[in-house]
């Protein structure tokens, strides 16, 4: 996976379809977005996972790497360009979308239950040892005032936010207020100018469920 980016079908659809990238999570791969990539290819859109070391370098260093591998697979900028994300994988798309988004390309954005707002419960325990070993340099990255910092999208870029959660007021952890899915509160998943959608469930799920999936098809064709 050092290369960045793992094929995640074989049977290439047309290359006149949108592309599509899939961004993972935190502690995470590509290699987990599989089912996603193959599920988004067999509704006519063109898919690939990008790779980024979660556990080293900031959301800007992994928006510069994005940037890199988009230019390697498509060359010039496509008319749309699609973006499914799970939970942290919004955070980096946000950063590539404030420093290297092409202004001749239209952005199509799902995000899964993204931390866009910061996560609470990385900033309880951002100075705790364990945490701090376990996820490295997104331990810092996750923390509200840093995911806050991030600008809204640019004019170019249509964002969709599917939530995971209860659709009740305790949600799943009791360490979160309010709804959660287990690890980001629906609080935090806004950001500037887009609400939520809640489609429910927890956050290690939302990328492989189908009906989430059709959604978010449904949301980047609909820029055609």
């Amino acid at each position: 996976m050092g290369g960045g980016a793992v094929e995640s079908d074989r049977a290439e659809v047309t290359p006149a379809a949108v592309p599509v990238v899939l961004l993972h999570g935190a502690l995470r791969s590509s290699w987990g977005l599989l089912p996603t990539a193959v599920f988004l290819r067999r509704q006519g859109l063109r898919v690939r996972g990008f790779d980024y070391p979660t556990r080293r370098g900031t959301l800007e260093h992994h928006a510069r790497r994005l940037e890199e591998f988009l230019h390697g697979w498509l060359g010039e900028a496509p008319p749309i360009l699609g973006f499914v994300t799970h939970s942290m994988g919004a955070l980096v798309v946000r950063a590539y979308l404030a420093a290297h988004a092409d202004p001749r390309t239209r952005h199509r954005v799902v995000m899964l239950s993204p931390p866009n707002q910061g996560s609470a419960l990385a900033a309880r325990q951002r100075d705790g040892v364990l945490f701090r070993w376990v996820y490295g340099d997104a331990a810092r990255e996750l923390v509200p005032e840093r995911a806050r910092a991030l600008p809204p999208a640019p004019d170019n870029a249509d964002v969709l936010v599917l939530a995971g959660g209860r659709g009740d007021p305790r949600g799943y952890n009791p360490l979160l207020e309010g709804d959660d899915d287990g690890v980001v509160a629906v609080g935090e998943m806004g950001m500037p100018g887009v609400e939520p959608v809640m489609v429910g469930g927890v956050h290690g799920m939302m990328q492989w469920r189908p009906a989430v999936l059709s959604r978010a098809a449904a949301f980047i064709r609909a820029g055609e």
